[in-house]
């Protein structure tokens, strides 16, 4: 999924925060003492990225069809164009009106380009998604 709310929770140990709306099949996927790995997209280079990962796919799906990855070692996919990555473990879930906040605390990470800037998206209107 496209995340649009990350935040970092607390130091140590390092964990964040993770919004995703209840309707979204990816819910299912962050229980707590389930793994995943968040990859932050790079500035100037995340467009067709945020497009591929857009688009509605039909159940079953492979949703990194086409899309140059390599799994970490929570085998979750780690995608080739990432600015960064991070290998995240769910510990806990908070029920908000129309999503779940997730705190998830990190294992594992990695910067592949430590001069790179993180990419930014602004919506023009942010009562949908």
């Amino acid at each position: 999924m496209l995340a649009s709310w990350v935040s970092q929770a607390s130091f140590q140990p390092l964990g964040l925060t993770v919004a995703v709306a209840k309707d979204r099949a990816i819910e299912s996927f962050m229980q707590v003492g389930d793994q995943f790995v968040l990859n932050v997209l790079e500035e100037n280079n995340y467009n067709h990225l945020m497009k591929h990962f857009l688009k509605r796919f039909p159940p079953g799906a492979d949703r990194f069809a086409g899309v140059r990855t390599r799994p970490a070692t929570n085998t979750s996919p780690i995608l080739g164009d990432a600015l960064a990555y991070m290998e995240c473990t769910v510990t806990s879930r908070m029920e908000m009106s129309d999503h779940w906040l997730v705190y998830s605390t990190v294992q594992d990470g990695k910067v592949s380009n430590p001069d790179g800037l993180t990419a930014v998206h602004h919506r023009k209107v942010g009562t949908y998604y």
